[in-house]
């Protein structure tokens, strides 16, 4: 009976002891998280002025999208291709607060790959992968995609450079 009784006073206190150290393990680590992650999105480039667009194309549901620069390739993107793209995705606004995510992310200078282009329609609307479509190398557009469109549920704006089509 003398043993049961020191098992248990060990297991009282134990415990005691295990609850104390987490309370206080829980009130000084609040302070700052070691671990916490932020995106770097301060090498984005800024969303271009799209009235120096050389062509803008008028879609009646409502999405546009602006010809900033011709590309120099010959094949253009077709709804199954590979390709990587420089990009950076403007949610609800223009400005560089807006931005929510780029292939710039954390300084990053490498293209995006978007494995067959079509299957992005979920993920990131028809509105992007329409936007993409007939893209040759070397070509900057931003498209302006309406909230009907795309999957963020808002106006998105995306501004993309064409890197290659990979065969």
């Amino acid at each position: 009976m003398q043993n049961n009784t020191f098992f248990s006073s060990i297991s009282r206190t134990s415990f005691g002891f295990f609850v104390l150290v987490l309370i206080v393990s829980m009130a000084t680590g609040c302070d700052e998280d070691p671990f916490y992650f932020t995106y770097d999105y301060s090498d984005a480039p800024s969303l271009p002025d799209v009235s120096e667009a050389i062509e803008t194309i008028n879609y009646d549901d409502g999405l546009v999208v602006y010809i900033m620069e011709r590309g120099t390739g010959t094949q253009k993107v077709t709804i199954r291709d590979n390709i990587f793209l420089f990009y950076t995705t403007f949610r609800g606004g223009t400005s560089r607060d807006n931005i929510v995510d780029s292939s710039y992310l954390n300084g990053s200078q490498a293209s995006t790959q978007f494995a067959g282009i079509g299957t992005y329609q979920s993920s990131r609307g028809v509105g992007f992968v329409r936007g993409v479509l007939g893209m040759t190398e070397g070509e900057h557009r931003v498209i302006q995609v309406p909230d009907s469109l795309n999957a963020y549920g808002d106006l998105v704006y995306w501004n993309l450079t064409l890197d290659y089509i990979a065969y």
